[in-house]
């Protein structure tokens, strides 16, 4: 058996004791190489880790109780065991495991972490880790993948992060965006700084995942648009009326200085549009993601519907991008945004999202937005 995943099932201790014991060496499953643990949804105590942890793991997931504040003290001792006993030439590592400070198991991971080599492909942890650990990680050259939810260092390394695809930040991702966004390298030649190149990851990036609240304003916007090469961009964060209000502030121009700065998306979710119906921006700021980023696929943002019709009108009678190569969206995703046409004027609106996106065929949202399907889908060629 190459691949475990010890979860749902419940598979007792003593049944991992039994097979252990007509195991050569007592040990499971020695050709393991990946493992996933849902602690908390088995029978099996973290002591018997020994059994299936073997040191030529090249993948390991480790969760334990996701939704509480702190892990019991004997779980922390057996975690950190764990970590002890893995491989520093994992290529894949996730630790998930409550929320809270606990300061031998981040000593542990941070000691780890330190030790990993350049085989570490993945790394996704809920632990805080130490600066050292974190510039070791930042600087590993085949790291594709992170998940960082802790403010970032006050100094960044030389050498940032040079082949990174995947980045998903928590509730320091503003602060992350703009280090990265801003830091520079001094190229050394000859004992002298020649030049000033940007950090790798400008270029390497390709899918950037905010999984909390943030504002969509110009300060976001500034640091977005260093990352050139995203064909993916997830705002998911906390929807808006738990906050109070909308905190979607682009407006046309800015999602066009978007569109045009990363031609390359394919997926873009700036939060789900929300109820309030407050935003600046409008329908045209759609026909600006569909002729600049022709490969869109998924969308979901903010876009106010309060004049809609004469918006759309208006794109219609100024003939506004009508020569452009347009995207094969196929679904625009409205979310919570309210639509007050009157039953004339969804016909209106379907053919003027029909014409910033020819291959529509719906929209996913509630209320009036239902007829706009409707009309979309029986307006297919």
């Amino acid at each position: 058996m190459r691949g475990l995943h010890l979860g749902s099932a419940q598979i007792r201790r003593d049944t991992f004791l039994q097979l252990s014991r007509s195991s050569a060496g007592g040990v499971l499953f020695p050709r393991l190489e990946s493992l996933v643990w849902e602690i908390e949804k088995t029978d099996i105590p973290l002591s018997c880790f020994h059994l299936f942890v073997r040191a030529q793991l090249k993948e390991v997931a480790l969760y334990s109780q996701p939704h509480m504040s702190r892990i019991p003290g004997d779980q922390v001792a057996a975690l950190v065991q764990i970590i002890l006993f893995l491989s520093s030439s994992l290529e894949d590592l996730t630790v998930q495991c409550g929320h809270g400070s606990q300061p031998l198991l981040e000593d542990t991971m941070s000691s780890f972490v330190c030790r990993c080599g350049s085989l570490l492909r993945r790394f996704d942890s809920n632990v805080h880790l130490s600066e050292a650990a974190t510039h070791h990680l930042m600087q590993l050259p085949n790291l594709h993948s992170w998940v960082a939810i802790h403010e970032p260092p006050q100094t960044l390394p030389l050498v940032t992060f040079p082949s990174l695809q995947e980045l998903h930040l928590g509730q320091a991702a503003l602060p992350w965006l703009r280090s990265l966004a801003l830091h520079k390298e001094d190229i050394i030649q000859d004992g002298f700084a020649s030049a000033t190149s940007h950090t790798n990851v400008r270029e390497t990036l390709r899918f950037l995942n905010c999984l909390q609240s943030t504002i969509i304003d110009l300060t976001f916007l500034s640091s977005i648009v260093k990352f050139r090469n995203l064909v993916r961009l997830r705002m998911a964060g906390i929807n808006c009326f738990t906050t109070g209000g909308c905190i979607f502030r682009l407006t046309d121009g800015d999602v066009e200085n978007l569109a045009a700065a990363l031609p390359r998306l394919i997926n873009l979710r700036l939060l789900i549009p929300c109820r309030f119906n407050s935003c600046k921006t409008t329908v045209s700021c759609l026909l600006s993601l569909s002729t600049h980023c022709l490969g869109l696929e998924f969308l979901e943002m903010h876009f106010n519907t309060r004049t809609i019709v004469a918006d759309i009108q208006r794109l219609v009678d100024g003939s506004h991008g009508r020569d452009k190569a347009k995207c094969e969206l196929r679904y625009l995703r409205v979310g919570y945004l309210p639509l007050e046409a009157r039953e004339e004027d969804i016909e209106t609106v379907a053919m003027g999202l029909k014409a910033i996106f020819p291959r529509l065929v719906g929209c996913r949202g509630r209320g009036r937005w239902l007829s706009v399907g409707v009309a979309l889908y029986t307006a297919q060629d």
